[in-house]
C-alpha cells in the first residue's frame, strides 16, 4: 500500500447529534487513546463507512441498564449521506444506524 493511500481525500465534515450507547462510546475512547491514532469521531466515521446492511436489519437487544447519551459527532459529507439513505430506506433513526455500526465494526475489530 502506497503511503498516499492511507488517507481520505478532502471532503466537508457534518456535526450531527446522535444517542449512542456509554460502552459502545466508552470502548472507542479506550481505542482512541491507547491502541489507534484517530479520533472517537474519525472511529465512527470508519465503522459507518464500513457498514454494510443486507436486505434484512437485525436489530440487538440493548443491556436493561445500557443508556443511551446524545453526543455531538462529526462525520464526513458522503458518511452522513449514507447514513440518511440507510434511514431512509430502513426506516430506523441514525442513532440506530450508527449504534449497529460501531457495534458491528467493534465485534470486527476485535477478531482481529
Amino acid at each position: 500500500m502506497e503511503w498516499y493511500n492511507r488517507f481520505y481525500t478532502k471532503e466537508k465534515w457534518v456535526k450531527k447529534s446522535a444517542e449512542i450507547e456509554g460502552k459502545l462510546y466508552d470502548r472507542l475512547k479506550e481505542i482512541s487513546e491507547r491502541e489507534l491514532d484517530a479520533s472517537v469521531n474519525k472511529l465512527i466515521d470508519a465503522c459507518v463507512d464500513d457498514l454494510k446492511l443486507e436486505d434484512r436489519v437485525v436489530i440487538y437487544k440493548k443491556e436493561r441498564n445500557e443508556i443511551n447519551v446524545a453526543r455531538s459527532i462529526i462525520v464526513r459529507e458522503s458518511v452522513y449521506k449514507k447514513l440518511e439513505d440507510l434511514r431512509e430506506k430502513y426506516g430506523i433513526s441514525i442513532s440506530k444506524i450508527i449504534n449497529i455500526a460501531i457495534k458491528l465494526g467493534l465485534e470486527k475489530y476485535d477478531r482481529n
